[in-house]
């Protein structure tokens, strides 16, 4: 495991210990679990891990959504390197991992990146700025 992963890892660690999922929450989890084909969390393999990543991706999961998802599998006794396998997934193909994603930039991992709001704003209120200006000179 490289660093990153573990650093990533310890996070939803502390995350998961921080959580108290009520009995709904935990079926919520299970029926995602179920739809990935997975039978028993304590022996899930990067395979299974693989159907759950298209699961999420099929239904757009959001970075919360996501990241509540594997605490509470990390709760459930998920084996350590399915979790890092999870976690160093590039699931939307930009080169971030999903790791990245929900602990760092709170971007869909399974969603094509939008520009944000406030960027496009920036850039439209540049742009009128410089023609402005070109229309005083």
């Amino acid at each position: 495991m490289n660093n990153d992963q573990e650093l990533y890892t310890q996070q939803l660690a502390q995350f998961a210990a921080s959580q108290s999922f009520d009995e709904r929450s935990v079926e919520f989890f299970d029926d995602v679990w179920q739809e990935a084909g997975v039978k028993d969390i304590t022996k899930m393999t990067t395979a299974d891990a693989k159907c759950v990543l298209q699961v999420l991706g099929e239904s757009e999961a959001s970075p919360e959504f996501t990241k509540a998802l594997l605490a509470q599998a990390i709760t459930a006794g998920i084996p350590e390197h399915v979790v890092g396998y999870i976690l160093e997934s590039d699931t939307d193909g930009d080169g971030r991992t999903l790791a990245q994603e929900i602990f760092n930039d709170s971007t869909s991992p399974f969603q094509a990146n939008q520009p944000s709001v406030l960027a496009s704003k920036q850039n439209q209120f540049q742009s009128s700025s410089e023609e402005g200006l070109e229309i005083q000179i």
